[in-house]
């Protein structure tokens, strides 16, 4: 857009046209004045800025001009200068040096259309994969004043007929002023990795019951390794326990091959419990007991089938601090296993489908010095379609426990993303060893509208299913949603607003 306005400034400073010095006005004529335009003249040396002003009350002559052209390209290298020039009807000349940036891929050329092109090119492509008809629709560009559509046209060809690369175009001096190069760069796309990164969590959030939390887990990598700083303040939006803490995550997604990637994840958390999750486990002897921390080591390794199709295997070492004093440490040590499926496609129409879904086991076990032993299964699946401005999309999850699992392993609902509406210390304050869940939203641009169904509850006890519905705002990250308790003599709204940094289970 620099040129647009650049081209925009000229004609707003001349009456009419301008008019090319060589064609129509002849040396001698007397120069009234001299200009920069589209370029701060003070970022010029001050002898060039003087010679410039000095034109005025001159005689106009051509070589003189192309000669301060040239030198304006000298000073400044990532600039083309042209010499433009209107007579007015008293017959003295007007001299502008247009000066426009080069060299930006995807620059606006509407003052380089004024250009000669000397010299086209394409780089970073072997000769043997450019075909003969591609040489000649690049060579017919020169001699010829650069015309965008021609170029824009050829360089959607390059891409089609070369798809394993990424192509850009950018435009040099030529050897002389007036004169330009135009170069085609290729650059070879690089293979689509096929593992995933651990979704980032990144979410400060408000709850109207619950208060204020957040979680950070920083992303510092590049398209194969990330490292993950974590950290988390009163969080309670996904665990019976409210925390704060600290912790890494180590991931590459290439170990050798794109088939292969491993993490390596060190947290550790200062949990805080509410009233009423202390007073359920008092009456709940068979749960194991509520800890002052937790540290965690997981280790895992990770490998693709497809682009589409993953596995995941590993432990996960959490060393629990009792409460109470006199207790010991507990040791909750489990096998982790998980398969995730996960793809996008896109209709003629623009519509895209993704679709994203896995199924998780962890197992604690003696063999691996575990205090607890017990049984944990999730399978979790998400659905989005976007068309334009609409957007649905359907989530679900299904769940067991079976054995003596530690409190951060018990299901919940009643949060920011699930049942949204119920309070989850209302509906199972230490959480569950069952849960089903389904939920489907409707949104155009920012506003949503959404129905949550689900139920957690423990083996042998009474099952409750409840319904919420609401609505939400959001504009970019930030977030604004209410939601309604149903099935329910005491109707009230619960309130959540925050910002996830990342797309979670609902937004």
């Amino acid at each position: 857009m620099r040129t647009l306005g650049l081209l925009i400034t000229l004609l707003a400073a001349t009456p009419q046209a301008a008019t090319d010095q060589r064609i129509a006005v002849p040396d001698g004529a007397v120069i009234s004045s001299a200009q920069v335009t589209g370029f701060d003249l003070d970022r010029l040396s001050p002898g060039l800025q003087q010679d410039i002003r000095n034109l005025a009350g001159t005689e106009l002559k051509q070589e003189r001009l192309d000669e301060l052209a040239a030198r304006i390209e000298e000073e400044r290298p990532r600039y083309v200068a042209a010499v433009r020039t209107v007579m007015d009807p008293d017959g003295q000349v007007r001299v502008f040096f247009v000066v426009g940036r080069q060299g930006e891929p995807g620059h606006d050329e509407n003052v380089n259309t004024r250009y000669v092109v000397e010299h086209a090119d394409i780089t970073g492509v072997p000769d043997a994969e450019m075909t003969q008809a591609l040489r000649d629709d690049l060579q017919a560009l020169v001699g010829k004043r650069l015309d965008s559509g021609d170029a824009d046209r050829l360089q959607e060809r390059l891409e089609r007929d070369l798809p394993d690369y990424e192509v850009s175009r950018r435009i040099e001096r030529g050897s002389e002023v007036g004169r330009i190069r135009l170069v085609f760069e290729a650059r070879k796309k690089a293979p689509p990795n096929w593992l995933r990164f651990e979704p980032l969590r990144s979410n400060l959030l408000y709850h109207s019951d619950h208060g204020w939390g957040g979680f950070w887990d920083v992303n510092i990598g590049d398209r194969t390794i990330r490292f993950a700083p974590i950290f988390a303040l009163d969080y309670s939006d996904d665990l019976v326990e409210e925390y704060s803490g600290y912790g890494l995550r180590f991931e590459t997604r290439k170990l050798g091959t794109r088939r292969l990637g491993a993490s390596f994840e060190w947290s550790w958390f200062d949990a805080d419990w509410r009233e009423a999750s202390l007073s359920a486990l008092a009456l709940n002897p068979e749960i194991p007991a509520a800890y002052e921390n937790r540290s965690t080591i997981t280790p895992l390794l990770k490998f693709a089938f497809s682009p589409d199709l993953s596995i995941t295997g590993g432990v996960s070492i959490a060393e629990l601090d009792p409460l109470e004093p006199a207790a010991d440490k507990r040791m909750a040590n489990a096998v982790v296993g998980s398969i995730d499926y996960n793809r996008q496609s896109t209709q003629d129409s623009g519509g895209k489908h993704t679709v994203d879904a896995s199924f998780g086991v962890r197992a604690g076990t003696r063999e691996l010095e575990s205090d607890l032993t017990y049984s944990r299964y999730l399978g979790e699946g998400w659905y989005r379609y976007d068309l334009g401005r609409h957007h649905v999309q359907a989530s679900g999850m299904a769940g067991g426990i079976t054995g003596h699992a530690p409190l951060f392993e018990r299901f919940t609902l009643g949060d920011s993303a699930t049942l949204v509406g119920w309070d989850k210390y209302d509906i199972a304050p230490v959480g569950g060893d069952r849960v089903v869940y389904s939920s489907i939203e409707y949104r155009y641009t920012g506003l949503a509208l959404f129905l949550d169904v689900g139920s957690v509850w423990d083996a042998n006890t009474e099952r409750r299913v409840r319904v919420s519905a609401g609505f939400g705002f959001h504009a970019g990250p930030a977030y604004l949603v209410v939601g309604f308790p149903l099935n329910t003599d005491d109707l009230r709204a619960v309130f959540t607003m925050g910002v996830r940094l990342t797309p979670g289970l609902r937004w």
